[in-house]
């Protein structure tokens, strides 16, 4: 009997132990210092993921040892600065949604680009770790050799991805006209697509293939869902992959009838979707991408 008794106790601090997690309102202004080599939109969106980590920071902390840091590269005759700081998973926190617009203001000052963001949202202190998944954005090749940040117009796009448990991945593709879908692919269900643990997958190659079915296969044989495309001389577009060990609906969106057009939702529809998502699962874990395309 007191062995039983116990083990009730134990699980009803369970749901006491989750709902530690401290959720709040928090806002703030963040300058970030670019390149003249990096282009605008580029610069922007890594000013805004900024601005949001160092609300994070500033609100919960960071892990212990991490820091901000500047580097300086000199290559022959040249040199770049590379402005180097946290990310979300070496900040006690995860910023769950965006509240309002943020405001952001553009200038230049000693050959640099200066963009200063403020910014309110709602954000989530972090106890407990996420699923550590593993995805790799590869360009024209399925081996992880090929992954790669950028892209030329026309290159072929795949995204390696494994899980150490079973659950749910979702990608979608933010470009200038909206956020569209990837996965789960168009006319399938609007259900995360289900990945077994310990198990490489490479999603659009061939639809979706395990690595080990199609590593041996010629390259001729494999072909691509999806290719980058660029409308001007330099495009960014941001990959949003998801995962969570709990099964979770996708964002309802729009599907076209031209077969080649993926689904697609407005950005801000897309936001308001997955800040619920996050709010109500605690374990949905979150990786953004930015890939650079050139003509």
């Amino acid at each position: 009997m007191l062995r039983k008794l116990f083990i009730i106790a134990i699980l009803a601090l369970v749901p006491l132990m989750s709902s530690a997690q401290k959720t709040v309102t928090a806002s703030g202004t963040y300058t970030y210092y670019a390149p003249t080599n990096v282009t605008p939109e580029q610069a922007e969106l890594t000013a805004i993921e900024r601005t949001k980590v160092d609300i994070i920071q500033k609100e919960f902390g960071t892990v212990m040892g991490v820091k901000n840091f500047t580097e300086v590269v000199n290559e022959g005759s040249q040199s770049s600065v590379k402005f180097l700081s946290l990310g979300e998973s070496e900040v006690k926190g995860e910023w769950l949604e965006t509240l309002g617009k943020p405001e952001i203001r553009h200038e230049f000052a000693n050959n640099m680009q200066v963009i200063t963001v403020t910014l309110k949202g709602r954000i989530r202190e972090v106890i407990t770790p996420k699923v550590d998944f593993d995805a790799k954005v590869l360009r024209n090749g399925i081996a992880d050799k090929f992954e790669s940040a950028e892209f030329r117009d026309g290159d072929d796009f795949f995204v390696s991805f494994e899980s150490p448990v079973n659950g749910y991945v979702a990608i979608y593709l933010y470009d200038l006209e909206g956020v569209n879908r990837l996965l789960p692919m168009k006319y399938s269900d609007h259900i995360g697509y289900f990945v077994e643990a310990n198990t490489k997958y490479v999603f659009f190659a061939n639809q979706i293939s395990r690595y080990e079915d199609i590593a041996t296969l010629n390259p001729s044989a494999i072909h691509s869902d999806y290719g980058m495309t660029c409308n001007g001389d330099t495009e960014v577009n941001r990959l949003y992959i998801i995962f969570s060990p709990n099964r979770f609906s996708t964002a309802s969106d729009y599907i076209p009838d031209d077969v080649t057009v993926p689904a697609s939702i407005d950005f801000n529809g897309f936001q308001k979707w997955l800040g619920r998502c996050r709010q109500r699962d605690r374990e949905m874990a979150l990786r953004i991408c930015d890939v650079v395309i050139k003509k």
